[in-house]
C-alpha cells in the first residue's frame, strides 16, 4: 500500500471506529502510529494541512513536535542559549554533548516530559491528537518516549503519531535506518503490508 492510499484511509478509520469519539466501552489510552516512507514527507504534510478537523463526537488536533520544542525553548528563555550551546559543542567537536543536553531539557523523565505536559494542557478530553514533526526533532526527542510517558494520563484522548519510518510492533525505525529502543504498545492505525 502506498502512502497516499494509506492516508486516504485515515478519515474512514477514525470516523467509523467506535474507539474514536468515545463510542467504545474499551478503556485505556488509545495510541496509534501511522508509519510512512520518509521520502513521502511532503505528501504527509500536505494531507495533514488539508485534514478535516471534526468527527462525530470529537475533534482532531494537530500538534507539531518541532513547534512545541521551539515554543518551550522560547517561553523558558532557552532558545538563544541552545544556539550558543550548539555552537560551542560544534567548535569543540562534541555535538553529542549538545544532543544530550537538549534531550535532558525536553524529556528528562516521565513526569517532566515537556511534550506530555503540552498535550495534557492543550488536548480536549475525547479528542484525537495527531502528533507530527517527529523527523524534524531528531535527535533531541524520541516519539516512543512521549507515547510511553503519556500512557495512562490520556483523559480519553487518542494519539496518532505520524512516523517517517517503519514500525513492526516491536520497534520503531526512524527514516528506515535509525532503530529506537523496543516499543510495542501502539497499534498501527491503518494496517498494510508495506507500513
Amino acid at each position: 500500500m502506498d502512502t497516499r492510499d494509506m492516508l486516504n484511509m485515515i478519515w474512514e478509520k477514525i470516523s467509523h471506529d467506535p474507539f474514536f469519539g468515545n463510542k467504545s466501552l474499551g478503556s485505556g489510552t488509545g495510541t496509534y502510529i501511522v508509519p510512512y516512507d520518509p521520502k513521502d514527507e511532503l505528501i504527509v504534510r500536505d494531507f495533514l494541512s488539508n485534514f478535516r478537523e471534526k468527527g462525530d463526537g470529537f475533534e482532531v488536533q494537530i500538534f507539531d513536535l518541532y513547534d512545541i520544542m521551539i515554543e518551550t525553548l522560547e517561553s523558558n528563555g532557552y532558545l538563544d542559549a541552545a544556539f550558543d550551546l550548539e555552537e560551542d559543542c560544534r567548535s569543540e567537536g562534541n555535538i553529542d554533548a549538545f544532543r544530550s543536553e537538549m534531550t535532558n531539557l525536553l524529556q528528562p523523565d516521565s513526569l517532566n516530559d515537556v511534550f506530555v505536559q503540552y498535550i495534557q494542557q492543550h488536548a480536549a478530553p475525547g479528542n484525537v491528537i495527531f502528533l507530527t514533526g517527529v523527523g524534524k526533532c531528531h535527535p533531541f526527542i524520541r516519539v516512543h518516549k512521549i507515547l510511553n510517558n503519556y500512557d495512562g494520563r490520556a483523559n480519553g484522548v487518542k494519539i496518532v503519531a505520524f512516523y517517517p519510518g517503519t514500525y513492526d510492533y516491536e520497534k520503531l525505525v526512524l527514516f528506515n535506518t535509525i532503530e529506537s529502543e523496543s516499543y510495542y504498545k501502539a497499534l498501527k492505525l491503518v494496517e498494510g503490508d508495506d507500513l
